[in-house]
């Protein structure tokens, strides 16, 4: 009994055994795969990654797209300027022009003797005169009057308006084509009176091409000139082909909607995808548009996109492959310590190894971990301020940089790797060669005792030969008897800073090249006028001669004030003193003072800087004063300034027998105690006489802060 009781006792316990290993069994083949999960987890890992590089190109390529549309809508409005600019210089010649004589008594043959030949030198094309009854007495291409030909309706606009204006691209009786009128009007008395006619003239449209072609426009680039009713007047590429053309409808819509703007994706009359930007110049209301084609935007996010999908293909199939290696070798470890337990469940070996393999994973876990949060915090501290520290050991001899070193220099490094040992002194063979003796100089300098900590920036040169800019700070660790132990400093990557301030620098020499630029060009324009003034005065009547030389002298006045502010020095640039001074230097030598005996004595404070748009008007005051003084008055003139309770005093004196007692200066007919006049109310001052002083004194006041 008792030996079948036990034999039945061990068949319940086999069987119990074999069912528990089943259910164990079936619990694995329902439970999930762990090499399905590594899978997943790698291809989601891929694909996560490479939506974020897809991610990262897109944003790069939306970020280079803004700053090529920015730098076209940049390109419409410097070219917009230029086509005021151009309209400008030809309505200053046109008024320069109606100032004649010949012209405002009717002599329109002598006139056109004399004007044709200087249009012509400037480019101009037809020129025509309007009465204000409509008709065209005279024109440069007929040789007798049409009293039937019409004037265009722009030319009538000016004897209403009293001012220049500018046709649209129509078509013109007198050229026989479509042209760009500009008229002024011609006065019976200049700058004043009723306007006796119109004098008009074909703007060159080759002037507008010229302009547009002249920038040099990157390649495939096109720009176009439109005029107010958005009709194309010149283009830098297939002109012919659209000229008189009206420009497309969402440029039409765009120039209705704002002055200026940018469309994106559009077909240009050129028939290719664009990204337009277009700006209206300001003055003359024509209008530039200048269009890049799209396929440069789309070729660049392509290839880019396409570098993508060929760099994360084999990475994708990597990670797979990776991963289901990974999973195999964990299934059959995993697979043989199942088997163990699930066989013996009471091993009393396998639970100890179990608990000390747990215990070990603990305090292991806990190191690494403390170590990859110090290593991880060190790395990210080193890759976000671009810094590398370094070590000189001297009596070890060895040197060692840690990683931040190697992405400097662009030298490989190794995953996990922190730091990397290197021969002492190696460091110096990636300096740049013009900096390398200063800096080998500075590093055995700092080993003197007392020398300061050491510090400078030099360039460095990477693996692949490029140069980046480091900042090295060390200091050197004594031991107590002052003998050098170790030097230890770190290099910041400052590459980013100094091309900024090297694109500043470039910059600011292209903004003063810009305004050399600007000062030659108005030179030159106000050399033309007084050219042209002094030509009117030799063929015109003595009391116009005399006007137009005076206009000329103002002319040379303003081009004088002109030249003082644009070139002066930068230790006179704001300060009022020293403008005063050199313009008296100019006045004095235009003004023949020194060889008649007739000084001209200057007391003037420093260190008042008014603001400088005022300095121009004050410049004018000043000349007419000394003008007059040296015109009208006697013995030395005396030209003072100073400064009391917050306002400026400027003063004129000369030694003659002074003003007339009943002389009143805002009653005075000169045209030069007039301009004095109005310009000092201008600056919200007053010009007075002072009938205290010995001679003739004329005293300018106004407010220091204007």
């Amino acid at each position: 009994m008792n030996d079948l009781s036990g034999s039945t006792a061990g068949a319940a316990a086999g069987a119990s055994g074999a069912a528990a290993r089943r259910d164990a069994w079936q619990f694995g083949r329902d439970a999930p795969s762990l090499g399905r999960r590594i899978l997943a987890l790698v291809a989601v890992v891929a694909l996560a990654l490479l939506a974020i590089g897809a991610l990262g190109v897109w944003r790069a390529h939306e970020s280079a797209r803004q700053q090529a549309a920015a730098q076209v809508l940049n390109t419409a409005r410097a070219l917009a300027r230029v086509v005021d600019f151009e309209m400008a210089r030809a309505e200053a010649l046109l008024q320069g022009l109606a100032l004649s004589p010949a012209l405002r008594r009717g002599a329109f043959e002598e006139f056109f003797a004399d004007a044709r030949a200087v249009a012509e030198s400037v480019g101009l094309g037809t020129m025509s005169i309007a009465r204000p009854d409509g008709t065209l007495p005279a024109s440069s291409s007929m040789t007798v009057p049409a009293p039937t030909q019409r004037a265009a309706p722009d030319m009538l606009e000016v004897f209403e308006a009293g001012r220049t204006a500018v046709s649209d691209f129509e078509w013109a009786a007198l050229t026989g084509q479509r042209s760009v009128l500009l008229s002024v009007p011609v006065r019976a008395t200049p700058g004043e009176g009723e306007i006796r006619y119109v004098l008009s003239a074909v703007l060159p449209r080759a002037a507008l091409t010229a302009a547009l072609v002249d920038q040099r426009l990157p390649e495939g680039w096109v720009a176009a000139v439109l005029d107010r009713r958005h009709t194309v007047v010149a283009r830098s590429r297939r002109e012919e082909a659209v000229l008189g053309q009206p420009a497309t409808a969402p440029v039409r819509a765009g120039l209705d909607a704002g002055d200026e703007g940018l469309i994106f994706d559009i077909v240009n009359q050129d028939g290719e995808r664009s990204v337009v930007g277009y700006a209206r110049a300001p003055r003359f209301g024509y209008a530039v548009v200048v269009a890049t084609p799209e396929a440069v935007f789309r070729e660049a996010r392509n290839a880019a996109l396409l570098g993508l999908g060929l760099l994360a293909l084999p990475v994708a199939v990597l990670a797979l492959l990776v991963g289901a290696a990974l999973n195999l070798r964990l299934t059959h470890a995993l697979g043989g310590l199942a088997a163990g337990v699930a066989g013996r469940p009471r091993l009393r070996e396998v639970q100890e190894l179990a608990a000390a393999l747990e215990t070990e994973r603990a305090a292991r876990d806990a190191v690494e971990n403390a170590l990859r949060d110090r290593t991880a915090w060190f790395e990210a501290a080193q890759q976000a301020a671009r810094v590398g520290v370094w070590q000189n050991d001297l009596r070890a001899g060895r040197s060692r940089w840690s990683v931040g070193m190697s992405r400097i220099l662009g030298l490989p490094v190794a995953p996990g790797v922190v730091e990397t040992p290197a021969p002492q002194g190696r460091w110096i063979e990636h300096v740049h060669p013009e900096d390398r003796p200063r800096i080998v100089a500075a590093a055995r300098a700092q080993l003197a005792k007392g020398a300061p900590p050491f510090c400078e920036e030099f360039r460095v040169l990477t693996a692949d030969g490029a140069a980046r800019w480091v900042r090295s700070q060390g200091a050197v660790e004594r031991d107590s008897s002052g003998q050098v132990l170790r030097i230890l400093g770190a290099w910041i990557d400052i590459t980013e800073r100094r091309a900024l301030e090297d694109a500043r620098e470039a910059a600011m020499r292209q903004r003063d090249l810009l305004a050399g630029e600007i000062h030659h060009r108005i030179r030159n324009s106000l050399q033309l006028v007084l050219s042209l003034l002094l030509l009117q005065a030799r063929r015109a009547a003595p009391e116009a001669a005399t006007a137009l030389r005076g206009a000329a002298t103002r002319v040379a006045t303003i081009a004088r004030v002109h030249r003082r502010l644009y070139e002066a020095g930068p230790d006179q640039a704001g300060d009022l003193g020293s403008y005063l001074g050199a313009l008296a230097g100019d006045l004095q030598d235009s003004l023949g003072g020194a060889e008649r005996g007739r000084a001209l004595e200057l007391a003037l404070a420093p260190g008042i800087a008014p603001a400088p748009d005022r300095l121009p008007v004050i410049g004018i005051i000043v000349t007419e004063l000394v003008t007059n003084a040296h015109k009208y008055g006697a013995g030395h003139v005396r030209l003072s300034l100073a400064r009391r309770d917050g306002t400026i005093e400027i003063a004129v004196q000369d030694d003659g027998p002074g003003f007339p007692a009943d002389f009143d200066p805002t009653q005075s007919r000169g045209l030069g105690m007039r301009v004095a006049m109005t310009l000092a109310r201008q600056l919200g001052g007053t010009l007075a006489v002072d009938r205290g002083a010995p001679g003739a004194r004329v005293v300018l006041s106004f407010p220091e802060a204007g």
